[in-house]
């Protein structure tokens, strides 16, 4: 009797448990599930700085390839979707991919559209977030998975229009490794702003550092070379 009333109390209080923590906030599956996921791949993971994030701000990081765009994904549903509604710029047609799968399972996720004539994007984004907080935006300042030497300067006017922070995301496929910087204030001048985009890419090494015009001078075809990240 005493094991049967326990056994009935095991499943009614899990099924309590998950209702409250999961069913009701699913937010707290995504949590999990991508957490998992980073982990599973062996991902090293600094938080470090993640207390010191502010309620409305812009992640910048280096785009070589499309998996620099899912492992932010997975980043942001583990670490910060539960306080932040995200934003995305994306083109047009991987937009027409990802809207249907995201709109099914979070209403928290942003697509701002990209198309080839910009439409003065960033006078449409400071009014659509000047108004909004607790958000995020990832924006890769390359523009492109091709190789480039001309870095986009849409975040720095974002951030000085809205008066936000912006941050770096190292995602280094060398050592398997994922730091989020401690969010800063962009320079006043776009030319130091550029430099410090510069120097915090070359701590990291991308997927493919031949596409980053930064890294690939100091990559070796036989292996990729690390790079300190002092």
């Amino acid at each position: 009797m005493f094991f049967s009333i326990l056994k009935y109390f095991f499943l009614g209080y899990s099924g309590y448990y998950l209702y409250k923590n999961f069913i009701k906030s699913p937010s707290n599956i995504y949590s999990t599930v991508a957490e998992k996921v980073l982990y599973f791949f062996n991902y090293k993971i600094d938080n470090s700085n993640l207390d010191e994030l502010n309620s409305k701000m812009i992640i910048v990081g280096s785009h070589t390839s499309i998996y620099d765009f899912f492992i932010g994904l997975l980043y942001y549903y583990a670490f910060l979707n539960k306080k932040y509604t995200t934003y995305v710029f994306m083109k047009k047609d991987f937009e027409k991919i990802c809207t249907p799968i995201l709109s099914l399972i979070d209403k928290k996720f942003k697509i701002i559209s990209v198309d080839g004539a910009k439409n003065n994007l960033i006078e449409k984004t400071c009014n659509l977030l000047k108004t909004e907080d607790n958000y995020v935006i990832f924006i890769a300042p390359e523009g492109t998975r091709k190789c480039t030497e001309k870095l986009r300067t849409g975040y720095w006017y974002i951030c000085k229009n809205l008066d936000i922070h912006v941050a770096y995301m190292g995602i280094d496929f060398n050592d398997k490794s994922i730091y989020l910087d401690k969010p800063r204030k962009v320079a006043e001048d776009w030319n130091k702003e550029m430099e410090w985009f510069i120097s915090e890419c070359k701590k990291y090494i991308p997927l493919y550092p031949e596409r980053c015009f930064w890294i690939r001078d100091y990559y070796d075809f036989d292996g990729p070379q690390q790079q300190s990240k002092s």
